[in-house]
């Protein structure tokens, strides 16, 4: 246990220091975007921003594209460097249409951004465009579109070099083949992407994608090798949204091959990494997970608990129009308090003056308050001094007293257990005559009627006998709470002692009620539910 807290409590420090170096960098970036002078340099630190940050902030990637796109407009058509922005863009605008199922845009853009870069003759670009397009339609699930316009992207990143994209393209091009079920095709791209000389992030995410294929042929020790490789790959990357995903990953296979308790850790850790990301779309995944296994563990606590959380986060994230509203707000001012930084500096020395001097004063009058606190405290002692004697005295009748409350408990205990053995003696001949009748309907009503007067004996109040329905008739509860809310807790107690096999009689005398209330409450059922006295109302109610 100790080593577990050890490690976990390791794992917290090492995010924290990579959440810090993630946020550096979308800092540098944010500067170089407020310190550029020249409309050139903004668009292009700009669109490196969005690189960085649309996969997690799409509102501010947006305001960041439309600023982009209004300086671009300034130019004419012919300057090639802002015309090759404008295609970078158009992509990027696609990919977060498509982020929030704007399927219809996002085609549009994409399209525009290929002809775009076809116009200008741009390569790169062009590249691009394929890619997205080819992603676009795996979407879509038109898998041959798709695979002719990965054909395309790879075919023009063969003849430019980039070996880190045409090992995107290839990866991305597998996938299609697995989704479209040509495992084979799957592995043979899979392998094509593995060999090249890509980063190593590149080939933990194709890793991925082996995984999958190797659990779809129920080769379980493979996929389950290769996502513990991941992990040892991505934490060496500080690419702690894959990492996250990595032990996600792990989780469900672990939970498919119905392993629980091994999915717990992993799903705890990959919280653990998401939260530090702030990454409400991992999370949402992760603790719906974790409130699935928890459930299949009969962990049903933990399990509502998480499955709030997870519903708080769909919550969150599909909030799209305050979102939007906070990240305007974050986005307008946060630039503008970048911009005061250095003005508030100059400032700085005259700042700690005053606070020493409020320091000071604060100081006296800490000391002051003390001073009163101090003499107020010696006379609430003498005070409590006084009531401690009191006190004593009380203490002195109290235990007087218990001693003659035991005194009668023990006198209850002694007539209760003698009235328990006369329950049990009759109860027991009782099931002896009914064991020597031969009619089965004779048998069962007889039965009915000893549950019914244990159940009078033993239970003594109104929260014993809820308690033991709770035991006994848990499933039917469920229904009657999920399927008929419109009854009051009291019919639904009827409802489950009927299930019991009890009467109106038996009934009544459990709930200290008449036989014909109980007739009446039955009655009322029926009309709330719309069952009519000719049908059997528990059948009914069971079929729901």
């Amino acid at each position: 246990m100790k080593t577990k807290l050890t490690y976990l409590i390791l794992l917290f420090h090492l995010t924290t220091i990579i959440a810090q170096n993630n946020d550096g960098l979308l800092q540098i970036l944010k500067d170089n975007v407020t310190n550029s002078t020249t409309d050139s340099a903004s668009v292009h630190h700009k669109i490196i921003l969005i690189k960085k940050m649309y996969t997690f902030n799409v509102d501010t990637s947006r305001i960041l594209l439309k600023e982009v796109f209004k300086t671009i407009d300034k130019y004419p058509e012919r300057e090639y460097y802002f015309q090759k922005h404008k295609a970078v863009a158009l992509n990027y605008l696609a990919i977060l249409d498509k982020k929030e199922d704007k399927m219809e845009a996002a085609l549009s853009n994409y399209l525009n951004a290929l002809d775009l870069s076809k116009k200008i003759y741009d390569s790169i670009t062009m590249g691009l465009s394929f890619h997205n397009l080819g992603m676009f339609y795996r979407k879509q699930k038109e898998f041959k579109k798709s695979k002719d316009y990965f054909r395309k992207a790879i075919s023009i990143k063969k003849k430019i070099g980039d070996v880190e994209e045409l090992a995107l393209s290839y990866h991305m091009f597998s996938v299609t083949h697995y989704q479209d079920e040509n495992i084979d095709s799957a592995l043979f791209y899979v392998k094509k992407t593995k060999a090249l000389p890509c980063s190593n992030l590149r080939k933990a995410k194709v890793n991925t994608n082996l995984a999958a294929i190797y659990y779809s042929q129920k080769k379980y020790d493979k996929s389950k090798a290769i996502y513990k490789e991941n992990i040892k790959m991505l934490k060496a990357t500080n690419d702690q949204s894959w990492l996250s995903t990595s032990y996600l990953n792990l989780a469900v296979l672990h939970n498919a091959l119905k392993e629980y308790d091994k999915a717990v850790p992993y799903l705890d850790t990959a919280i653990v990494l998401a939260r530090k990301m702030k990454r409400k779309d991992l999370l949402l995944k992760q603790y719906f997970s974790r409130s699935s296994v928890q459930e299949t563990r009969k962990k049903y606590k933990k399990a509502l608990v998480d499955y709030k959380i997870a519903m708080a986060y769909f919550d969150t994230i599909n909030d799209t129009k305050k979102v939007k509203r906070i990240t305007e707000l974050e986005l307008n001012h946060k630039f503008e308090k970048e911009k005061l930084a250095n003005r508030l500096q100059l400032d700085n020395e005259s700042s700690k003056k005053k606070l020493y001097l409020l320091i000071s004063i604060c100081i006296v009058l800490l000391s002051s308050i003390i001073l009163w606190l101090y003499r107020k405290n010696t006379k609430q002692q003498i005070r409590l001094s006084e009531t401690r004697l009191q006190q004593q005295e009380l203490e002195k009748l109290k235990t007087e007293l218990a001693l003659v409350t035991r005194e009668k408990e023990l006198k209850n205990a002694v007539v209760e257990n003698s009235i328990k053995q006369e329950v049990f003696k009759q109860t027991l001949k009782e099931i002896k005559a009914i064991l020597k009748l031969d009619n089965e309907q004779d048998r069962k009503k007889s039965l009915q009627s000893i549950t019914a007067s244990l159940l009078s004996e033993t239970v003594t109040s109104n929260s014993d006998l809820k308690s033991y329905l709770d035991k006994v008739s848990f499933d039917f509860k469920v229904i009657l709470d999920n399927k008929l809310p419109q009854l009051n807790e009291r019919e639904k107690e009827i409802l489950c002692l009927m299930t019991l096999g009890l009467n109106a009689t038996e009934i009544s005398k459990l709930q200290n009620s008449s036989v014909s209330a109980i007739k009446s409450s039955r009655s009322r059922i029926r009309k709330k539910i719309g069952v009519n006295s000719k049908e059997d109302i528990i059948t009914y109610i069971k079929n729901l």
